[in-house]
């Protein structure tokens, strides 16, 4: 009688590491408020206002919504780039030399 060797079960799988952590840096906790929303840290930027785009830019670029965050940029069917500021005014944008 010819024996034949089964294959281990670990036998053609790759072996998955274990990482232990040291690699990755400690983060700060993320403080939430009563309804479970992150807040603001205390010396962070203050967040960007949302604007209403003028009628006069939602004219001249129509793929601009109604409101946006002031400062935000979007991208056009041309591929211009086009920044809204904090007026809801917006103006193509070149990157400055």
């Amino acid at each position: 009688m010819i024996k034949t060797r089964s294959p281990r079960p670990s036998q053609g799988r790759r072996r998955q590491r274990k990482h232990h952590g040291h690699h990755a840096e400690a983060r700060p906790a993320i403080t939430l408020n009563e309804e479970g929303f992150p807040t603001a840290l205390p010396d962070g930027p203050p967040p960007s206002p949302v604007v209403t785009v003028s009628a006069e830019s939602r004219a001249k670029y129509p793929f601009l919504p109604a409101r946006v965050i002031a400062g935000s940029f979007w991208r056009g069917p041309a591929h211009e780039r086009i920044r809204v500021d904090e007026t809801g005014t917006a103006r193509p944008w070149r990157r400055p030399a």
